[in-house]
């Protein structure tokens, strides 16, 4: 890449984050780190997945995000991220791409007819894989990962997407340290709409 961009780039990037320290309300709109063109193939489940298969047919395709982040201490944090949902794998899988100011990482869903049941890894940069399990829940889909850090040690995190609709849908976070047995509100939140064309 050219200097004079790359100069140009750090000198405008640099001082715009550094401005956007948000406040409870305010939604930061900080650029994403890494945003490819939007190319990968939507494509379209496997006819061979019904029942249960149908689970992620709501996530295919381009979304909006706003992620509202809670904090243990002090204010909540709200910013943008785009969200690329497409079948892989002659349909039997869902790859997420997921695009923020402050992580890039993907999401890979496989269902397996046999046993009926949705299982996958997330992996960030910088991140490590995390096993993931999925169960449509109702109207509701459900999605735990296995997760570990410091912190907390081994813990599971559940995020539930609800009010699911054509062109938009709402998801919550919810922590549990005892494997499932009590749960607590979790670090994060969305609201998801449909990208505009």
């Amino acid at each position: 890449m050219n200097k004079k961009i790359l100069i140009l780039i750090f000198c405008n990037v640099i001082p715009f984050c550094a401005n956007s320290i948000s406040s409870a309300q305010e939604i930061r709109n900080d650029p994403i780190i890494y945003q490819p063109l939007p190319d990968s193939p939507i494509l379209s489940r496997n006819p061979a997945l019904i029942g249960e298969g149908e689970a992620f047919d709501f996530l295919i395709g381009d979304w909006d995000v706003v992620i509202t982040w809670h904090a243990e201490q002090g204010e909540q944090d709200v910013y943008r991220a785009k969200w690329h949902n497409h079948w892989i794998i002659d349909g039997y899988a869902v790859m997420q791409e997921w695009r923020g100011p402050e992580a890039t990482g993907a999401e890979i869903r496989y269902y397996d007819p046999v046993s009926k049941s949705w299982s996958g890894r997330n992996i960030y940069v910088n991140g490590a894989w995390r096993n993931t399990v999925a169960k449509p829940d109702g109207k509701n889909l459900v999605v735990t990962i296995f997760g570990y850090n410091e912190a907390r040690g081994d813990f599971l995190n559940r995020e539930t997407y609800f009010n699911i609709a054509k062109d938009s849908f709402e998801m919550k976070s919810d922590i549990s340290l005892d494997n499932g047995k009590t749960w607590k509100r979790g670090d994060y939140d969305m609201i998801v709409t449909r990208s505009l064309k």
